[in-house]
């Protein structure tokens, strides 16, 4: 049984793009297998990757052309990226998060947000985390 503290220090010690290790989902998976099922039931897991994640190559936008303009360097290919869509892509490390999508387990959530944000990375990151404004 993975503990909360070999999570962190897993999700800690990664050099991988998400800073997660590709196990991180079998370990999500493991989890929900203790639990017995409920019909009806459905349980929601939100993974918030704060600092240095780089979303653009963590969900890639596989068809703008800007993105290949900007990142002529880091840019995933196509061949190499996960298809989701035909304008998204996740990067070649989430092959378990990948299982996840194929079995309707996974799916990806793009402009969520909150009412006139301030553009203020430290303030919009206290409203995320508490729900509420100051």
């Amino acid at each position: 049984m993975i503990s909360r503290r070999n999570l962190l220090k897993t999700m800690a010690g990664s050099s991988l793009v998400l800073g997660v290790d590709a196990a991180a989902p079998y370990c999500l998976r493991r989890a929900a297998a203790g639990f017995k099922e409920s019909a009806g039931d459905t349980i929601l897991v939100v993974i918030q990757l704060s600092g240095g994640n780089d979303g653009l190559n963590t969900i890639i936008p596989i068809d703008n052309d800007a993105y290949r303009q900007a990142r002529p360097e880091l840019a995933i290919s196509k061949a190499e990226a996960i298809s989701v869509s035909d304008s998204i892509a996740m990067h070649p490390a989430l092959r378990e998060v990948a299982s996840l999508l194929e079995d309707g387990l996974f799916t990806v959530m793009h402009g969520v947000g909150y009412e006139q944000p301030n553009r203020s990375h430290f303030e919009s990151m206290d409203i995320w985390h508490t729900c509420r404004r100051k």
